[in-house]
């Protein structure tokens, strides 16, 4: 399940980006939510071995074990459903980003993730 969290991370990052160059921001805002919810999926995973079916989930198990990730990103989540009313913009696509590199940095996985740092 490791591998598929970590192929899912990748995937939803680079469909993210490649969505922001093309200045198609609601895409990349969605994309960019659903690598980092999927990365607190695998940093879930890998605390207790469970996996998550849903945004609920993830954050019901960040309320948990990961309660200063969860304050850290708080909000992020109303940014990805904005999507499907309000135009986004280059900012919301770093607010996003920043996120993701706030969860990597407080799961103490920078190393692992490094690329991620270099791409966003």
């Amino acid at each position: 399940m490791e591998e598929t969290y970590k192929k899912l991370f990748k995937e939803f990052l680079d469909g993210a980006i490649d969505e922001e160059n093309k200045e198609r921001y609601n895409s990349a805002v969605s994309n960019y939510y659903k690598a980092l919810s999927t990365l607190c999926s695998l940093i879930i995973y890998r605390t207790n071995r469970k996996t998550v079916d849903s945004h609920q989930e993830v954050d019901l198990f960040l309320r948990t074990l990961f309660p200063e990730i969860r304050k850290a990103i708080d909000g992020l989540y109303k940014t990805y459903t904005g999507t499907y009313q309000t135009l986004k913009q280059k900012e919301d696509c770093n607010e996003v980003k920043n996120g993701i590199k706030t969860v990597i940095k407080m799961a103490g996985i920078e190393e692992e993730f490094k690329e991620t740092f270099s791409k966003i």
